[in-house]
């Protein structure tokens, strides 16, 4: 008979933890969403001698001039304003939360910047 109290108990301190679980996790997801819209970086997308190059500032200051795509040999140019604005906006996402701003092979592939494979 003393076994409801018990069961009632473990019950109610599962739901509660649960509950709390979320509530965190949906506040702490929200509080990164506010940090990331107050971030001071901010974008731009310039053409320079036929190709595309980005600038990233933080507030007013120039904080990164990309002029050829990253994590490529040689100094290729990015062939189109999309390409330079998908990469420039991946970098700042990096730097607004405070991650290392290196992108990769791999992110470029993902995001279909064209380049050519050196090897």
């Amino acid at each position: 008979m003393m076994k409801k109290p018990y069961t009632y108990l473990a019950v109610f301190i599962v739901i509660s933890v649960f509950t709390f679980l979320i509530y965190y996790f949906i506040n702490s997801n929200e509080d990164n969403n506010k940090f990331i819209d107050q971030h001071p970086f901010t974008l731009q997308v310039l053409e320079k001698d036929s190709s595309w190059i980005y600038e990233i500032y933080n507030e007013d200051n120039l904080f990164i001039r990309q002029e050829f795509i990253p994590s490529v040999k040689g100094k290729q140019i990015f062939k189109s304003k999309e390409d330079a604005e998908k990469i420039g906006k991946l970098v700042v996402s990096k730097l607004s939360k405070n991650a290392f701003p290196v992108i990769s092979e791999t992110d470029l592939k993902e995001n279909n910047i064209s380049f050519e494979h050196t090897n």
